[in-house]
């Protein structure tokens, strides 16, 4: 078998991911108090190609490294609305007939690839040291865990992220009948 080089737009235009979308509602994305630009420029560019609506940072603006939050998005810093918010416009922002998802390992935090995702999702994830603070993860309908078998047993804010955008994605295609 031999394998060859495309770039990615060639490879997806003839694909019906995006229909996905027409049939299931985007969903939205949180980040609580990151530290990291680089970090929060990775999830913009997830959250674009992962079809986020939405992307919310929860904290202040004031102390993050604004170019290299660009650079870090690339393209996708004008592709996806994004904003920096406290808690109380964050909640006011999420529709009523979606799920608070959090990504953390707490009690009662079920294993990701256990559980079945709302379709109607607002994703948090939380702080590159401390997590998601409680009393944004009391806020939460559902509490998951990515199981990691090493020993480090824990995962970079964006590649968590990542796990979990794209089984929440793997789910609903699988739901819509689209795989």
């Amino acid at each position: 078998m031999e394998f060859r080089y495309v770039k990615s737009n060639q490879l997806f235009a003839d694909k019906t991911y995006e229909e996905l979308f027409a049939t299931c509602p985007r969903p939205l994305l949180a980040a609580d108090h990151l530290r990291n630009a680089d970090n929060m420029g990775a999830l913009i560019r997830l959250a674009d190609n992962a079809g986020v609506a939405e992307l919310f940072f929860l904290g202040e603006e004031s102390s993050v490294n604004a170019s290299k939050l660009q650079r870090a998005a690339a393209s996708s810093y004008r592709n996806l609305p994004w904003m920096f918010c406290d808690d109380d416009m964050f909640l006011s922002k999420i529709p009523e007939s979606y799920k608070i998802v959090a990504l953390e390992t707490s009690t009662n935090s079920t294993n990701l690839y256990q559980t079945q995702l709302p379709e109607k999702a607002v994703f948090v994830v939380g702080n590159e040291v401390r997590g998601i603070r409680d009393s944004m993860l009391g806020k939460a309908d559902l509490c998951v865990y990515i199981p990691v078998p090493g020993p480090t047993r824990s995962l970079n804010v964006s590649h968590a992220a990542s796990v979990l955008l794209f089984e929440w994605l793997r789910q609903m295609m699988h739901f819509h009948k689209m795989l």
